[in-house]
């Protein structure tokens, strides 16, 4: 299957700065974001490339089994590392501790390797992921996401490659954090359209608290202006919907 001329160039960045790199430890999960990348630092930078899996509790023992065939496939040298040694490293370096990012870094230090890589693309930096900002502060980089790569571009690529985890759905955990992620953004932007809402209604003289739950904005207000608001409500749900609330309930303020 060719490779599209966009794609083919995004590519071609990819590994020109990998090129520049010289040697390179990737934290490697067996999934198919840092199993592409490992192939491409195997292909440019030979033995000087190393795959490195930091094992934890919730890292599945069949992710790892998938981890070890797809390091054996790459031809790359493959290291395990125990989350309690990867804790003791980082006690003992300058990289700073609180994620294992920084632990890879001084692992990386250990080995004297200079470049710390990790799978992140352009997807996960537009959903601000825990994992791409903890990798930016521990000074690791994103190959992938400095060449603008998305996810779907990254599995294409993948495929052409021969890779057997190319369709690999995102593991559980990832799952998770991505429902985490947006559950988080929703109750943010929830907050923030209760808290606009409340201004609004101050604004025209109300004496009001607000709180969001769900899509229903919550109307805390004094018994004199109860009657006045309920006489209102419907015009009033028509404003509230600017705010991204679809039902306003009005509630006696004690």
């Amino acid at each position: 299957m060719a490779i599209e001329k966009g794609l083919e160039r995004k590519l071609g960045d990819l590994r020109k700065r990998i090129r520049k790199l010289d040697c390179a430890l990737v934290a490697f999960s067996g999934g198919v974001d840092s199993s592409f990348l490992m192939r491409i630092c195997r292909e440019e930078l030979g033995e000087k490339a190393v795959a490195v899996t930091a094992l934890s509790d919730n890292y599945p023992n069949s992710e790892l089994v998938l981890a070890k065939r797809v390091a054996r496939i790459i031809g790359v040298k493959h290291v395990v590392v125990d989350p309690a040694v990867l804790q003791a490293v980082s006690q003992s370096s300058k990289c700073g501790r609180g994620s294992v990012y920084s632990s890879l870094k001084s692992l990386a230090m250990r080995m004297k390797v200079k470049n710390v890589l990790d799978g992140s693309h352009k997807d996960d930096a537009v959903e601000k992921r825990a994992r791409f900002v903890a990798a930016k502060r521990a000074g690791v980089r994103s190959p992938l996401l400095e060449s603008n790569l998305t996810k779907a571009e990254v599995r294409l690529l993948a495929r052409e490659l021969g890779l057997p985890n190319w369709d690999k759905p995102a593991s559980s955990q990832s799952r998770l954090r991505r429902a985490s992620g947006a559950k988080v953004r929703a109750l943010e932007k929830a907050k923030r359209g209760s808290h606009a809402a409340a201004e609004y209604l101050r604004a025209l003289g109300y004496d009001v608290k607000t709180r969001a739950r769900g899509k229903t904005l919550l109307i805390f207000v004094k018994r004199r202006w109860l009657l006045m608001l309920a006489e209102h409500l419907p015009s009033l749900e028509k404003k509230m919907k600017c705010f991204g609330f679809s039902q306003v309930s009005l509630k006696l303020a004690t």
